[in-house]
């Protein structure tokens, strides 16, 4: 049995929610993609949050999952690729994934979008749907991974959004998380997560209220070069300097 709430009356959420009476599988484990710094875990069987854009909300209408991660003191990381997993109706109802767009910002907080660090839309050959589980609610819970980035992140908070982009089919809906599986921190459990839509008329609204879905299942995949690279890098950029002072 499937139950849809409507958050919007107090921030803007569209929600999924199971009644006790569902039956679940858990036999097979989901898993984070390979080279992943940092995974919230996997679904907790319980809710998702609409994630998605063009498809049957109407073109033109969005709904974006934020979700906090941390690069620890001490590390760079080098990003390749980002992804959320989310419950999609796609292929039921004729849909597709055209592509993916997705953005790294800080300082996010109620209201606020806080500073954007990097941000994108990945077209075709640049992003993946991977099948990730059966799901739940009747919905197949798909990887949406857009790949081939190039991004350097220092220390500190950042906040994620994936979010795939339809054809005017279907729904997304993130999968809430309780931290399953996780890797890194924070680890699905601290409720640091916002929800912006013009469709819901949501503008960065705090999620984890009144039990509603607080952590969702997203990831972040790259590289954590040794110091000694970045010494070595660095030493490169300031040889090529030095070339160039001479031969000018």
């Amino acid at each position: 049995m499937k139950n849809k709430y409507n958050f919007a009356a107090r921030a803007g959420l569209l929600v999924l929610a199971l009644t006790a009476a569902f039956g679940f599988n858990t036999s097979v484990r989901a898993q984070a993609l390979p080279g992943s710094l940092w995974y919230n875990g996997d679904r907790n069987h319980t809710n998702g949050l609409a994630n998605e854009r063009d498809d049957g909300l109407g073109f033109g209408n969005y709904a974006h999952v934020f979700d906090d991660f941390n690069v620890p003191t001490g590390q760079t990381w080098l990003v390749t690729g980002v992804y959320s997993n989310n419950y999609m109706s796609y292929v039921e109802s004729g849909g597709t994934t055209l592509s993916v767009e997705w953005s790294i910002s800080q300082g996010m907080s109620s209201g606020n979008g806080g500073t954007l660090i990097a941000s994108g839309t990945n077209g075709p050959g640049g992003f993946q749907v991977l099948f990730h589980s059966t799901g739940d609610f009747g919905f197949t819970e798909y990887t949406v991974n857009a790949t081939g980035l190039s991004i350097s992140l220092t220390s500190g908070t950042y906040f994620l959004n994936v979010t795939p982009i339809g054809n005017g089919f279907g729904r997304s809906f993130t999968s809430d998380t309780s931290g399953a599986g996780c890797i890194g921190t924070p680890c699905g459990n601290n409720g640091n997560a916002f929800f912006d839509s013009n469709f819901f008329g949501a503008n960065y609204q705090p999620t984890g209220q009144q039990g509603q879905p607080g952590d969702f299942s997203m990831g972040v995949q790259g590289a954590i070069p040794e110091p000694a690279t970045w010494a070595l890098l660095g030493l490169g950029t300031l040889l090529v300097a030095v070339r160039r002072r001479r031969s000018a």
